[in-house]
């Protein structure tokens, strides 16, 4: 007997889905996928005696089979749909098997990651090289702030000893200038009274 599914999705969709199939008997999950969308899924099998196949039929219903697994428990899939048409995801178990248990999760989306897009290993490095160098500097420009810093303090304490030092002085200043004035006034007032005795 055979079951299907269709699922009728717009935009990232996802779905999970848990189901039985009986030795002999075929189960699909289909859906209509447009064009540069990426489809991924991954199903586990209870048993190793089945087969697994992704098949698109486009526009033209010319079938084409994108993969087939067989006898393994986990696997995943992916595709980047090069046209508009329908996927279909089939499950058949053996003759021989017992009643298998599928759990299917299956998305598709233009905005799902594109694990064939994954970043390779030279990518990686010259990402890694890239990060220490902007990292170096980082601590550079570091180092430049507290040199800069320091010699912002190193001015200000500067300009406090000078500052100091103008005070000192002005108050050196002003305390002769007092005493000049008070001796011009003794001196003032002795030549008053010498004259009144003369």
């Amino acid at each position: 007997m055979l079951l299907q599914f269709l699922l009728l999705l717009t935009e990232v969709q996802s779905i999970s889905l848990k189901f039985k199939i009986p030795p002999g008997q075929q189960q699909c999950i289909k859906d209509n996928v447009s064009q540069n969308t990426l489809i991924y899924g991954q199903y586990e099998s209870s048993t190793l005696l089945y087969t697994f196949t992704l098949s698109i039929v486009n526009q033209q219903e010319m079938e084409n089979i994108i993969a087939e697994y067989s006898s393994q428990v986990v696997q995943q899939f992916h595709h980047v749909m090069q046209e508009s048409g329908e996927i279909s995801m089939c499950f058949e178990v053996d003759d021989y098997s017992e009643i298998a248990t599928i759990n299917l999760f299956y998305e598709s989306g233009a905005e799902i990651y594109d694990q064939d897009q994954l970043a390779k290993k030279q990518h990686v490095l010259n990402i890694n090289e890239t990060l220490q160098q902007m990292e170096q500097l980082q601590q550079e420009i570091s180092r430049e702030q507290l040199l800069i810093v320091d010699r912002e303090h190193k001015r200000k304490i500067s300009f406090v000893d000078i500052q100091s030092k103008i005070i000192g002085f002005a108050g050196i200043t002003f305390g002769l200038l007092i005493i000049v004035a008070a001796c011009q006034v003794i001196y003032v007032r002795r030549y008053v009274v010498y004259k009144k005795l003369a």
